[in-house]
């Protein structure tokens, strides 16, 4: 750690509420037809610059851990590897759909139905071995996380 400060907690968020000032309205005129232009509306943002600093150390302090490893969302058990295979068998799966529906529409009718069966076969497969492979990752995620104690 970089001795930086942290983000603030949530409980202390609620005191940093910015003022709500209306800006006056300029008069209306009586007649229908005629339309006022009024200048535009400007925000300005109030912000001290002791709060900057602080989001600023809290977010370089997630940049380090996630340079160094230490962040890990789906625990210690899946590694990206494990993420990338994943994406890539559904990235494979959905290219395999493509291919298989354009080969479908060259087919007599006949030929279409008993094509579009075996298709449907096919990706079914595909897709339940994408899915026992992530519910393999999940099973091992669960595992990997620690018991919380009943009230």
């Amino acid at each position: 750690s970089l001795g930086l400060p942290q983000p603030p907690s949530p409980k202390n968020r609620g005191k940093y509420k910015r003022p709500h000032k209306e800006k006056p309205r300029a008069p209306q005129p009586a007649g229908p037809s005629k339309v006022v232009q009024s200048s535009p509306l400007q925000h300005s943002f109030l912000t001290d610059v002791s709060d900057v600093r602080e989001m600023e150390g809290g977010l370089l302090n997630l940049l380090n851990d996630f340079h160094s490893g230490k962040l890990q969302a789906f625990g210690k058990v899946c590694s990206f590897e494990q993420l990338e295979h994943v994406r890539e068998m559904q990235e494979k799966l959905a290219r395999l759909h493509f291919s298989l529906d354009s080969h479908v529409e060259e087919l007599s009718e006949d030929q279409r139905k008993c094509a579009s069966d075996h298709n449907l076969e096919h990706l079914l497969c595909n897709s339940l071995m994408c899915l026992a492979f992530r519910q393999k990752l999940n099973l091992a995620e669960n595992q990997d996380l620690p018991k919380t104690s009943g009230p």
